[in-house]
């Protein structure tokens, strides 16, 4: 576990200081204190040091979605959810983020990523709704839900080091639930 660690960090930093696209798996390796053979033991590519973990904690949180009581909305269970789960390693996702955006190559396979967890979550509030498959309004709310996720991490990741990332991605959630409240519908229907 302790090289795993030190390869992620040592790419991390890496990926951030000279971007992801100009660092190489040598340069991780050397810079973990491991040869470039030790890297490819824990990792099959070099993308794959940035997304360890995400699909088993995606996973987990679909799990624990799906097992919010039926009396919560979707949207209820999803906050509860999202806020149960708050992001740790505020400095990795600072370095993940900075990686991310130094390569098109890693902006495409993000995309990607979030396109699969849209799907995986429209398939869980499937589960929920009692479907057998999503539907176009699974889809809809999975998307919005991620992205309001997405909007809150990165603001907690832009505000204070102190702030607390559930506060944050409560109040995106809230600010999004105020954005539909039916007299504020009402008001726009009426223009």
């Amino acid at each position: 576990m302790r090289t795993k660690r030190a390869l992620q960090q040592a790419a991390l930093d890496l990926f951030a200081k000279d971007g992801y696209d100009t660092t190489t798996t040598d340069e991780i390796a050397e810079r973990a204190g491991v040869s470039a053979r030790t890297f490819f033991r824990y990792f099959p590519t070099k993308d794959s040091v940035l997304f360890v973990g995400e699909y088993g904690w995606f996973q987990s949180l679909t799990e624990d979605f799906l097992a919010q009581p039926d009396s919560m909305s979707e949207l209820e269970a999803l906050v509860e959810t999202l806020v149960a789960k708050p992001p740790t390693g505020r400095r990795s996702l600072l370095l993940y983020a900075k990686a991310v955006a130094s390569s098109p190559t890693l902006r495409g396979v993000v995309q990607d990523h979030q396109a699969e967890d849209v799907e995986t979550l429209a398939e869980a509030i499937a589960t929920r709704r009692g479907l057998r498959k999503a539907d176009e309004g699974c889809r809809l709310l999975a998307a919005i839900a991620l992205n309001t996720y997405r909007r809150a991490l990165n603001r907690w990741l832009a505000g204070p080091a102190g702030a607390d990332a559930r506060d944050v991605i409560t109040e995106e959630f809230e600010l999004l639930q105020d954005e539909f409240a039916p007299t504020r519908t009402k008001l726009r229907r009426s223009r």
